[in-house]
């Protein structure tokens, strides 16, 4: 089993805090990963790095093979999905959603297949957000991101809005998908144990 990610001796600061020092890591192809700690540790930083939005003050990162950097960041970006913690999207419905993401006609299939399978498919692709709640827009916005076949997948405190039924629907779901690598982060202590490894920050 290969690593898909790699990252070697991460340096990573802002004015007045330090993220990480010296972070060494590796992420094999079908694991998935939690950083996890206190919040305003870093953890959102670390995803963003991975993602190209923010460059460490040093270090080296591969991913899939392929070393972080401005040559690269598109070909890496392509292998991704990024869910950021609030993911304000200027969209209204899942109808919407599909659209922003410019999805074709097997992803809108793979979309409304995901969303019954994380038990919003009552919400369908109409329904506006304002009209659902916090954790149904939640799964519904994990649905479109595993739609996307994509085989990296970043979550940034995924499960956040949850009850504990929804988040073993959430796990049914990610364990019928074995072939994708999940870096995450969490405070949520079923997450946290369901992950293969925990990097505490």
């Amino acid at each position: 089993m290969g690593n898909m990610i790699k990252c070697e001796k991460i340096n990573l600061s802002f004015p007045g805090q330090l993220i990480c020092k010296d972070l060494s890591f590796e992420v094999f192809a079908g694991e998935s990963i939690c950083f996890s700690g206190p919040s305003g540790k870093g953890k959102s930083s670390l995803l963003k790095v991975l993602m190209g939005f923010i460059t460490p003050q040093s270090g080296n990162i591969q991913i899939d093979g392929l070393e972080l950097n401005s040559d690269t960041i598109a070909a890496i970006r392509n292998k991704m999905i990024w869910l950021p913690q609030n993911s304000n999207l200027p969209v209204d419905s899942a109808n919407e959603l599909s659209d922003l993401l410019q999805m074709n006609a097997e992803q809108v299939e793979r979309f409304q297949q995901f969303q019954d399978q994380l038990g919003v498919k009552e919400c369908g692709f109409d329904k506006s957000f304002a009209e659902i709640s916090g954790g149904q827009k939640q799964r519904i916005v994990l649905a479109a991101c595993l739609s996307l076949d994509k085989p990296i997948i970043l979550l940034d405190e995924p499960v956040s809005a949850l009850d504990d039924h929804s988040i073993d629907l959430l796990f049914a779901t990610l364990n019928s998908l074995p072939d994708k690598t999940i870096v995450s982060t969490s405070h949520n202590k079923k997450w946290i144990d369901y992950c293969n490894r925990t990097i505490e920050l």
